[in-house]
């Protein structure tokens, strides 16, 4: 997950717990527990992102209609709850990417993961002969090394975490690996 994402991630996550009335210390949102309950990242954002979206617009009228029954401008109006200054996009921003990532999964009670198996949806080449490959879930990775591969369509891959923050594709059954980058 790139560290934009990764921000974005945990300032939704951040809006949601703040601004969702709860009602005991452990619970949480059914909506929200449903969205940590989708498999694919990406549908997990989104989902995450509508809850932001539609907590947004539900305060910001609250906000608004609040301030006119005192007889105040809406823009007058205290703030909604904001999320935690300390894990606010400003209070992360220059922040070192591995203590970003800690404190999202502390945020979100979640631990990083060191692979992914997915089915190969599609495998395309790149002007300069490279894979770029499409996953099930929706993922698009692209080969960054010159190894030679034979993936093909409905094929299933292990992306496993590497060193120095790279990533290799495992075709299943099969001892050769391509040092692959999510590029979306």
């Amino acid at each position: 997950m790139n560290h934009y994402r990764l921000k974005l991630l945990l300032s939704t996550g951040i809006c949601i717990f703040t601004t969702t009335p709860v009602a005991g210390a452990a619970e949480l949102p059914q909506e929200l527990i449903d969205c940590r309950a989708l498999a694919s990242a990406v549908e997990r954002l989104d989902c995450y992102d509508q809850l932001v979206d539609a907590n947004a617009a539900s305060t910001g009228r609250e906000a608004q209609s609040g301030a006119a029954q005192e007889g105040q401008p809406a823009s007058v109006a205290p703030a909604a709850a904001a999320p935690a200054a300390d894990l606010s996009q400003e209070a992360l921003f220059g922040k070192d990417p591995v203590e970003v990532r800690q404190t999202v999964q502390k945020a979100t009670g979640t631990s990083e993961i060191d692979q992914i198996k997915a089915l190969v949806s599609s495998v395309r080449s790149s002007a300069t002969g490279k894979a770029i490959i499409t996953l099930d879930n929706g993922q698009v990775w692209a080969q960054t090394d010159t190894a030679k591969h034979r993936l093909a369509d409905y094929d299933l891959v292990i992306i496993r975490r590497a060193s120095m923050g790279s990533f290799m594709l495992n075709k299943v059954g099969s001892k050769k690996s391509i040092r692959v980058r999510r590029i979306s």
